[in-house]
């Protein structure tokens, strides 16, 4: 299911709010970045912790970010081909902005 869709339906849950961030639609979760599409890569942006985002590319499900020519720690980029996966990455993402609050 795509990025739209499902930011739609992660944005009625409490706390969750649709906002914008680099000019790009995105999910925050009490103020905090959780979740976006990165149209330049075709790939889902989800905050996770470091250990995640780790595994995630270890197994080649994810692929680093580094928009800015350095690595963001807790982000991972998740490529297009794993669209139909996408809400279990964002649920996994608010979970972690959760246990941050």
């Amino acid at each position: 299911m795509s990025y739209q869709i499902q930011a739609k339906k992660f944005a009625s849950r409490k706390g969750v709010q649709e906002s914008t961030m680099m000019g790009t639609h995105c999910l925050r979760y009490q103020g905090e970045f959780f979740a976006m599409m990165f149209e330049k890569a075709d790939s889902l942006i989800v905050k996770v912790s470091v250990e995640r985002v780790n595994e995630l590319i270890e197994t080649g499900e994810g692929n680093p970010f580094n928009f800015t020519k350095k690595r963001f720690r807790e982000w991972v980029l998740i490529p297009l081909k794993y669209e139909s996966r996408y809400s279990v990455y964002i649920e996994e993402a608010l979970q972690y902005a959760k246990q941050r609050a």
